[in-house]
């Protein structure tokens, strides 16, 4: 587990390979004039590589407008740079306000010095080239998808992260501890989980088969978002147009989960359940569990996107959608 470890905070995206279909809020004042920002590229790959820019305060002391004290990462003055340092991305949540880890970079080397963008990497934007301030490999690098987003870190407080986007956690070890085993091993500070005993509804053609299907794919559902953190309840019998509700201390949400035995995503929702998805697109998560009754079942998490009206996975995966109308027929 690496000692050296740095927290850099910029503009809140869902995806940060460019604003084609996202967008950026937070991250300071050039976000808020200009509507993009530097960090847009933080997890774009080129040629194996992630490099991510923060925009540090001005320190005059340095004679550089913008540079990371290497120095308070780890002891080691007259450096320009420095390797092996774990990188924890933190971003304001535009809709529930907060500060959350987004993602980080393991074994990443940070620079004091604003570097220039990688030849090649396209990483321009209105024709100006961005650079980066930490960098490694893509293997290395893991953003967070919205509803993992679930650490929060507190702002404005005595050995807390200020107003500065690079804060060196030096005087907060037992925090520096819980992040560590965060990231390392998937341990989340969170309150002790209910137990909840869900059961699926039908929807395969063999009538014992599609309520197995269900039942496994509501276990897979329920255990990725307790793994995440959050508490999950069963509210299938209860006719809301969803299945479960996932919450922690920021948000509540709805999850509507189809099972399916097959590899392929093609599934139907009921009239309730497809009045709801687009009445609170916001906190509606679609779930589908494909191979539902193997050893290794698939879960797809859809959500909402805002910049290119599509409900999207976190693998990029678009849902399309197809409206049936039925009718009773009788003599």
């Amino acid at each position: 587990m690496n000692d050296r470890i740095v927290f850099l905070n910029t503009g809140w995206m869902d995806f940060y390979k460019g604003i084609l279909n996202d967008t950026i809020t937070g991250g300071g004042k050039h976000v808020a004039s200009e509507g993009w920002g530097h960090e847009m590229f933080n997890f774009k790959e080129f040629k194996g590589n992630v490099y991510g820019f923060v925009q540090p305060y001005i320190d005059k002391k340095y004679g550089n407008p913008s540079i990371i004290k290497i120095e308070k990462i780890d002891i080691s003055d007259d450096v320009d740079k420095l390797s092996k340092v774990t990188v924890v991305w933190t971003a304001n949540d535009p809709i529930n306000g907060g500060t959350y880890i987004i993602g980080w970079y393991l074994n990443a080397t940070v620079y004091r010095n604003q570097q220039p963008s990688p030849k090649g990497s396209n990483r321009l934007y209105n024709n100006i080239s961005l650079g980066f301030y930490a960098t490694t490999k893509s293997k290395y690098a893991k953003l967070l998808s919205v509803d993992e987003r679930i650490f929060h870190i507190r702002r404005q407080e005595k050995n807390w992260m200020g107003q500065s986007n690079v804060w060196y956690a030096d005087n907060n070890p037992d925090f520096i501890n819980l992040v560590k085993n965060y990231i390392y091993n998937g341990r989340i500070p969170t309150k002790a989980q209910k137990s909840t005993n869900p059961k699926g509804s039908s929807r395969q053609i063999d009538p014992l088969k599609r309520i197995e299907v269900e039942k496994n794919a509501v276990k897979v559902v329920t255990k990725h978002y307790r793994k995440l953190g959050y508490e999950v309840q069963s509210v299938e019998k209860d006719n809301v147009g969803w299945d479960l509700i996932a919450t922690n201390d920021k948000v509540e949400l709805k999850l509507e989960v189809k099972g399916l035995s097959g590899n392929s995503i093609v599934t139907e929702l009921t009239p309730n359940e497809f009045k709801n998805l687009n009445a609170d697109r916001k906190l509606y998560r679609l779930c589908i569990v494909t191979e539902a009754l193997t050893n290794n079942p698939k879960l797809k998490v859809f959500s909402y996107s805002n910049d290119n009206k599509e409900w999207t996975s976190e693998d990029g995966t678009i849902l399309n959608f197809q409206e049936i109308i039925s009718a009773r027929i009788y003599a």
